[in-house]
Formats: structure tokens, sequence, C-alpha cells
């Protein structure tokens, strides 16, 4: 049930006082004709009290008969706050304004949130939706959201299912992730061990299978050094992996060639800023063939972005002129990028002479170095066994 506040606050009061006279015969006559009074107080002059609008514009009869003057003092409710926004237009054209604004922003996406998704990162999931369509700023009425859903699942490749709820003006999307199959080992196992490059055998150890050569022997590259098929006491062939390494001693040539004209890139750039509302953005000014470091600030209330916010681009283009090393420069280069390849070249040996030698052209600075070195050149590689007839007769047997 509504209360009585609640109702004079829709329909308005006043609050009066009634001087001189007599307060008693005021009151007596209000109550005669229906003038509602409440919170009557007494002053030194007579009294206060409040009514409503209705009774007010009946109340001069009653003061008239008890002598009293009456006086307004506050007027409250819904009508009088009304009455006041009524003669400021501005504020009227602010609020509808205001209204219009709130009913179209509501008709569009805010937030995007990913949900369900662990390997796959939430920035992956909300690119491919937005290639597909959903992106901040849509309208929800002109989403199609089978059509963006099969679009986006294309676009993920570890995703089984994936599906968009709206919810107000989030757009949540859920993923579902495709489960890992086992690998199945498809090794037979049977290998053997063959040279992976030309050398002369130092040492030799031979854990399973059978040596196929001997320390001190030179072998080319493919050549077999250990073989997985070996003879038991009984004289018949045993199948397995080979297991064991062979340390060689080999030849590495390591050759780097350096230009003494480079190409040097001299950077411009330029700053731009530009306003990001609902998807769309305001002021870009975009720059082709450069170079783009971009940063995006949102507007965050409540740990949720909203799609508003400034986009600052940083746009670097190079221009390019050809220059000449120093001699220095050109040595110190060439060096540099000889020392780079010559280390992944010969991270695996052990080195036990080494010539270098530096050639200089008038174009080009050409280093050129020789390892001798230990190093162990055994490589698995797998066989399959293929049953004879005379042993799938005896398996029978």
């Amino acid at each position: 049930m509504i209360s009585k506040d609640i109702v004079n606050l829709i329909f308005g009061y006043v609050e009066f006082t009634a001087e001189n006279g007599f307060p008693e015969r005021f009151i007596n006559s209000c109550n005669i004709v229906n003038i509602p009074l409440w919170d009557i107080t007494k002053n030194e002059n007579g009294l206060c009290a409040k009514t409503t609008v209705k009774g007010y514009k009946k109340i001069r009869n009653c003061a008239k008969t008890a002598s009293m003057t009456t006086r307004i003092t506050k007027k409250s409710g819904l009508p009088f706050l009304l009455n006041k926004c009524l003669r400021r237009k501005s504020l009227i054209a602010g609020f509808a304004v205001m209204t219009l604004v709130l009913i179209f922003l509501s008709g569009h996406v805010w937030v995007i949130e990913v949900n369900g998704n662990e390997n796959i990162t939430d920035s992956e999931v909300i690119e491919a939706f937005e290639n597909s369509g959903l992106t901040v700023g849509s309208r929800i009425s002109s989403l199609r959201l089978p059509q963006i859903e099969s679009a986006a699942m294309l676009k993920l490749g570890n995703a089984s299912w994936a599906g968009v709820n709206i919810k107000g003006c989030t757009a949540y999307i859920n993923v579902r992730e495709l489960k890992k199959i086992p690998e199945i080992e498809t090794h037979s196992g049977t290998s053997n061990i063959v040279a992976s490059k030309d050398g002369q055998i130092s040492v030799l150890e031979v854990y399973r299978g059978s040596s196929a050569v001997k320390v001190g022997q030179p072998v080319l590259k493919g050549e077999l050094l250990i073989s997985g098929i070996s003879e038991s006491r009984l004289q018949t062939n045993l199948f397995t992996d080979a297991h064991g390494y062979a340390v060689a001693k080999t030849n590495i040539t390591v050759t780097s060639s350096t230009d003494r004209k480079i190409i040097e890139y001299i950077p411009s750039s330029k700053k731009i800023h530009s306003v990001y509302f609902l998807g769309l953005e305001i002021l870009p000014d975009r720059q082709k063939d450069s170079e783009c470091y971009e940063h995006r600030s949102r507007m965050v209330v409540n740990g949720k972005t909203l799609p508003f916010g400034i986009n600052y681009r940083l746009y670097t283009s190079y221009e390019k002129k050809e220059k000449t090393m120093s001699e220095a420069q050109a040595k110190l280069m060439a060096l540099n990028e000889y020392a780079l390849k010559s280390y992944y070249e010969t991270q695996h040996a052990q080195i036990i002479e080494q010539e270098v030698t530096m050639t200089e052209h008038t174009d080009h600075i050409e280093i050129t170095g020789k390892y001798f070195c230990y190093e162990n050149i055994g490589k698995s590689v797998s066989f399959d066994v293929d049953e004879t007839e005379e042993a799938e007769s005896l398996s029978d047997e």
C-alpha cells in the first residue's frame, strides 16, 4: 500500500504559516470543509502546518473566519519540480538528448568477454570474431550470430566449438578447445647408426648392436657404423636399436663474405592521436608504407573496459641511403659475422687445430676458416624388418 508521504510527494504539498487571529477556530474551520492539515506546530504569532495544493486553494475562507493571515513558506513535490524544469528549456533539451543517446547506445555491443579458453588467448578469440563481424560498437539487432560463429570457428584452429550470448550490452564468447590426441609412436624398434659426415674414426663405443667399422678407419657420409643386427649364440639374427657413439676426426670449413657498402636507413617519425567511440575511430589519419606503433587507451569502470578512449599511433618511415664503411668498420663487421657463423657451425665439435685467413677485396672482405676437430658423427636411422616365408612357416609350427 502506498504511504501518504509518497502520495503527497507525487501530487505536491505546501508548508504555510497562519498568523494573528484565533488558531483553534482556523483548525476547526479547515476540518469542517475537509482541508487536510498535518505537522501542525505553534509559534509566537500563530501556527505552522502543511496541506495539499488543492487544500491551500480553499484555505482563504477559513483564514477569514478566524481573522488570520496565511503565507506559503515552502513548496514541495513533483508538480513544483516539473514547473521549475519547464522554465529551463536547455535542461529539458539536455535530458531529451541524454535519453536518446542512452537508447541508441543500449542497442550496441560495449564489451566483449571470452570464457572457457585455456590455450587460446583472449586476443586470438576476439580477433577471430572481429574479423567475422562481431566488434565493439556493432549494432545488436544487425548481428547474424550463427554466420559469425561459423566464420570464427574456421579461424580458430584449436577450438571445437564457439558460441556467442549477448546480455545487455555485453557479448559473451564461450569457447570449447580441442582435446589433444596423444601421439602414437611409430618407431619399429630397429635402427642402425650411420655416419652423418665424412671423417676418420677415433673412438667407437658400442652399447647395443654390432660394430661395422674399426678405429682408425676412414668413413664416408651415410656409411654404416653400428648395425642393429647382431648374431646370437645360436647363430640367429637379433634385430634391435643400435646404441653407441662414434667420434671421428673431421674437417669443417667456414666462409664468410661481407660487403664494404651497406644500406643505412634514416628514420623519421610522426605522432597521431584519434578518438575511439563504439568501434568507430574519429579523426583517423593513417599513413601507408610506414611502420606503426599503436597504443590504445580505454575507459575502465569496475574492471569493465568500455568502448571509449584514445588511440595513439607513432608512424615511422625510413629513407634508404648507401654508405661505404671505413677500413676499420669493414673489418670489424666481417669479423663479427664470421665469429657468429663459425660458432653455430662448430658448437658441437672439439677443435684441435684451426686456420683462419682474411682476404680484402675492393668491394668486400672474405674470411675463411678451416677447423680440424673431433665430433660425434653417429646418426640413428631406423629400418623395417620383413619376415621371410621360411620364418613365417617356423612361427606357424
